[in-house]
């Protein structure tokens, strides 16, 4: 959002996945959430649960959250897990754009 050339684009375009991975903080808090979620994961399934919802947030939920739920789903499905992803607010705005 801070970017007007990234502005119309979303956390799946690889610039805007550049600009948020360029904040010091980043790879520590990646790091954190990614372990916390994968050690997670496995004792859900002990437990015999089918499914875990995670929710990412942002201010717009079009950047940075889209781009970390996105990396974060790939680092799950690396690791052998199905995954399946829904991002909001872009949903919300595919649907504004729409003529009807």
């Amino acid at each position: 959002h801070w970017d007007t050339e990234l502005r119309g684009k979303d956390g799946r375009d690889p610039a805007v996945g550049a600009y948020v991975e360029r904040d010091d903080r980043f790879a520590d808090f990646f790091d954190r959430v990614s372990g916390l979620v994968e050690s997670l994961v496995p004792a859900y399934r002990q437990e015999g649960k089918t499914s875990l919802a995670i929710a990412i947030g942002c201010t717009g939920g079009q950047h940075r959250s889209v781009f970390v739920t996105e990396k974060l789903a790939n680092a799950l499905a690396e690791n052998g897990w199905q995954v399946s992803t829904r991002h909001r607010e872009l949903e919300r705005r595919d649907r504004a754009s729409k003529p009807g």
